[in-house]
């Protein structure tokens, strides 16, 4: 990948402009194309005798196979979330099921498998410990995680096994799709008045949509979270809740249950226990009872914070909160408010008058300053005139686009598209996606956020947990464009699942740095900085409700695992999130509410769900590198041009654990974990 930043070969933006256009002709014309390249592909490494293999006419040219469409059908998996027309998108989500239906019939190919063993157990054994100096770093780990893959793809089992493991991969393949794209379409919301709107900023109602004279809130994050965190009225709160527990749709339940169903089958037919035993296998985690030990002794650890937590709201509520004297305890749909206005209180800010102080792009130009001085990247914006000269043409008018170039050598890096604001159609979260590789041209990687539109009036304001995001995405965005693997399936995030959040939640420990924070909250008016007092009571707050918090990671992690080691019944799933809720937290949520149909993250995470607090454990022992050496500059860059070289440029071209032990020069623990989790 390192080969065409050394090189500067610049991405061809005339053509990435041409896929936002694509029509129906055009998306089958791609399909054909590419299945009669990848046959020719593998018509001539069929066609070569076991003498004849080598690691560059076998491994690599199955490696190569795509390169020439990997770059688009990475454009058109971003687009099909993210376009701006929905016949687009439902064209491009219809492509991307037709694509993986097809491609299994021709990835399940017996002699390809043949050929990889005929390697194997040939010219492989001579050529091995050459391997990684002639073709670089990770060629031999890319071999063995080809044979792993195969394995995994039950190329050892039966001719009749096969056929049925293929069938299961393509429903399942249609059905996550379908899944995903049902929680992004999902459209409801509740209509205000005025006066129910009481508690809100001026700020955040001036950006309302009215309808017939009452104001609009939709499920979409900016709408939703101030709404829950501020408005007074209680039964507005409910209705908006409990709108949000369907998200995603009864559809969603039928779909996850035929999903969960065909994940077991499809994990039974290889061998394996279960789905998560399955998934586990490749991860560090490496077992399903090491998960389980994991998460079940934190789970243990945080219930008594937890359950302090949630006591300390009810008492507050009670006694300082109008209207709640009478009330037994806190419900689901009051948690966000009565946490904010305790928040207020105990550490005497108001997180409305706080966001007057991150403007989205003050807050942006200082990120990229704080982050590019610590791991050494300089960036800058393409603006809309040179977008003009170089016919860069992106999906929507708000979508930027950044150059980041080495600081030392001032060879551009990588570019990061950032699609910062909600619309009609798209990704309703936060989240990272290649767009351009890196195979063909300096790569290209895109942010999908939904942060409050600005007005004529007023720009973006964020709440600080928006700021929290903006460092969390980047932190997955720099793994990926930092990188300097020879191989794309190792490159950034293609790393072990449970490693994947590692640099994203590391990154979130430098906004609670006075140093940092002081920088990023500037008032957007008086571009006066937030005063000491509120600093403090900023840095003072980062861990209010952690018990809570974490505990309820902990249970979606528990969740996520019963389900997929069969322990409930995909059936049950529904009911089953009330329970937990019911046992972990004392909420009675609705007996309606359908949770896990609007829950994304069993698309892709499935059975992994407990890798955001499993990667806490490195985070927090990485950081705890940085926080000895943040009142020395000096020291902080070579800590963090170490970061770069040892965790960042290597991606999954090692093993994760390796990567860890040269990264701290030593072996990992938990104690800086558990002391962050559990401090108070």
């Amino acid at each position: 990948m390192n080969k065409n930043v050394q090189k500067g070969i610049f991405p061809d933006w005339f053509s990435v402009s041409k896929i936002q256009k694509y029509t129906k002709k055009d998306f089958d014309k791609l399909l054909k194309d590419y299945f009669e390249n990848k046959k020719r592909v593998y018509s001539e490494i069929k066609s070569l005798k076991k003498e004849e293999r080598n690691f560059e006419n076998t491994v690599l040219a199955l490696e190569n196979c795509d390169d020439s469409f990997d770059d688009t059908f990475h454009q058109i998996g971003v687009l099909s979330i993210s376009h701006t027309k929905k016949e687009y998108r439902d064209l491009a989500n219809d492509f991307e099921k037709e694509l993986s239906k097809k491609n299994v019939d021709i990835v399940y190919d017996d002699k390809i498998y043949k050929a990889i063993l005929e390697y194997r157990e040939g010219n492989y054994q001579k050529e091995k410990k050459s391997l990684d100096e002639k073709y670089g770093v990770g060629s031999v780990k890319l071999f063995e995680d080809i044979c792993k893959g195969y394995k995994r793809m039950g190329f050892d089992l039966p001719k009749t096994k096969q056929k049925e493991l293929k069938n299961t991969i393509k429903k399942l393949s249609k059905l996550s799709i379908d899944f995903s794209k049902n929680i992004d379409e999902y459209r409801d919301f509740i209509l205000c008045s005025r006066e129910e709107l009481k508690g809100l900023p001026e700020n955040f109602i001036k950006t309302l949509e009215k309808v017939e004279g009452k104001y609009k809130i939709t499920l979409d994050y900016p709408s939703i979270s101030p709404f829950l965190q501020y408005a007074e009225s209680r039964e507005k709160r409910k209705e908006l809740v409990d709108k949000n527990y369907k998200k995603g749709g009864v559809k969603n339940l039928k779909l996850l249950s035929e999903i969960v169903e065909l994940r077991d089958k499809k994990a039974k037919i290889l061998g394996y226990k279960n789905h998560l035993d399955y998934r586990v296998e490749n991860r560090m985690s490496k077992s399903e009872k090491a998960v389980y030990l994991f998460n079940n002794s934190l789970i243990k650890k945080l219930e008594k914070e937890s359950n302090a937590n949630i006591q300390e709201l009810n008492e507050f509520a009670q006694k300082e909160l109008s209207g709640y004297g009478n009330i037994k305890k806190v419900e689901y749909f009051d948690l966000a408010y009565v946490m904010n206005k305790l928040k207020e209180k105990k550490y005497s800010y108001d997180s409305a008058k706080l966001k007057e102080y991150f403007e989205l792009e003050h807050v942006l130009k200082e990120t990229f300053k704080i982050f590019g001085n610590i791991f050494g990247f300089v960036v800058r914006e393409i603006d809309a005139k040179e977008r003009v000269e170089k016919k860069i043409n992106l999906v929507d008018k708000n979508v930027r686009l950044y150059e980041f170039s080495d600081e030392k050598s001032k060879k551009v890096l990588a570019y990061l598209m950032f699609d910062l604001f909600p619309r009609e159609g798209k990704y309703t979260h936060a989240g990272h996606a290649k767009y351009l590789t890196g195979i063909n041209s300096i790569p290209v990687d895109v942010l999908l956020c939904n942060f409050p539109k600005p007005t004529k009036e007023i720009p973006s304001l964020l709440s600080l947990g928006e700021v929290e995001t903006i460092f969390h995405e980047l932190g997955h965005a720099l793994h990926c464009m930092l990188s300097t693997t020879n191989y794309f399936s190792q490159t950034g995030t293609n790393c072990d699942h449970d490693f994947v959040e590692v640099p994203s939640q590391l990154m979130e420990n430098f906004l609670f740095e006075k140093k940092y924070l002081k920088k990023l909250a500037v008032h957007y008016k008086t571009k006066k900085s937030l005063d000491e007092k509120t600093l403090n009571k900023i840095i003072e707050g980062k861990n209010f409700m952690n018990g809570y918090a974490n505990l309820r990671q902990l249970v979606l992690g528990k969740f996520d695992l019963d389900l997929h080691s069969g322990k409930i019944k995909a059936t049950d799933s529904a009911k089953y999130y009330i329970t937990l809720s019911k046992k972990y937290f004392n909420s009675n949520l609705p007996k309606d509410a359908i949770f896990p149909a609007g829950f994304g993250h069993l698309m892709g995470y499935d059975a992994g769900y407990y890798s955001y607090m499993w990667a806490l454990v490195y985070a927090y022992d990485f950081y705890s590198e940085f926080e000895k050496v943040l009142k020395n500059e000096k020291r902080l860059k070579e800590i963090g041009r170490r970061y770069r070289k040892e965790i960042l440029e290597v991606g999954g071209s090692r093993e994760e654990m390796e990567s860890v032990k040269r990264f701290l020069g030593r072996k990992p623990n938990n104690k800086a974990f558990l002391k962050k989790i559990l401090e108070k």
